[in-house]
C-alpha cells in the first residue's frame, strides 16, 4: 500500500473510532489488511498533523467537545441516568427537564454528537458510531461504559 492510501486509511479510522494508542491503530491498520510498524505509523501521524488528546488521537480541527461550564453544571444537575446502546445514548432527566438537556447538547460544537429528541423526561442523542457514544456518555457525563468482546 501506498503511503498516500495509508495516510487516507488512517484518517478514516481516526474518524470514525476513537483510538487512544498507537499499538490500537496498529492493530487497526492489520485488520484492515495494512502493515505497519510503529515507526512508520508514527511519522505518518506526524505528517497528518495527528494530535493525541485525552480521548485518542484526533485529526486537525477535531478537538476536544468543549462544554460551557453551565452546561457541565446543567448535565450534573438534572441528567440523572445515562445509558449508552450502540450509536445512542438515552439521558433521563426530572419530568419537564428534557427539552433543556437536549438544547444544551444541540448547541455543542462536537462533529460525533449528530443530534437529539427531547420528550418530558428523557433524552435519545444519536452519534455517529458506538465509540462515539461511549466517549460522549464519559466526557460529557463521567459514564463509563464496558468494553465489549
Amino acid at each position: 500500500m501506498r503511503k498516500h492510501q495509508r495516510h487516507t486509511l488512517i484518517a478514516e479510522l481516526l474518524q470514525e473510532k476513537s483510538i487512544r494508542t498507537q499499538q490500537a491503530l496498529v492493530d487497526q491498520l492489520a485488520e484492515a489488511g495494512v502493515s505497519a510498524t510503529q515507526t512508520t505509523l508514527s511519522r505518518d501521524l506526524t505528517a497528518l498533523g495527528v494530535v493525541k488528546t485525552a480521548s485518542g488521537y484526533r485529526l486537525p480541527g477535531r478537538a476536544e467537545v468543549l462544554v460551557p461550564p453551565a452546561a457541565t453544571q446543567l448535565f450534573q444537575d438534572l441528567v440523572r441516568n445515562v445509558q449508552v446502546g450502540g450509536t445512542m445514548l438515552v439521558l433521563h432527566t426530572p419530568p419537564a427537564h428534557a427539552d433543556a438537556v437536549a438544547l444544551q447538547l444541540d448547541e455543542l460544537s462536537d462533529p460525533d454528537l449528530l443530534g437529539t429528541i427531547a420528550g418530558d423526561d428523557t433524552v435519545f442523542v444519536a452519534t455517529r458510531n458506538p465509540d462515539s457514544a461511549a466517549r460522549l456518555a464519559r466526557v460529557l457525563f463521567g459514564h463509563e461504559t464496558q468494553d465489549r468482546a
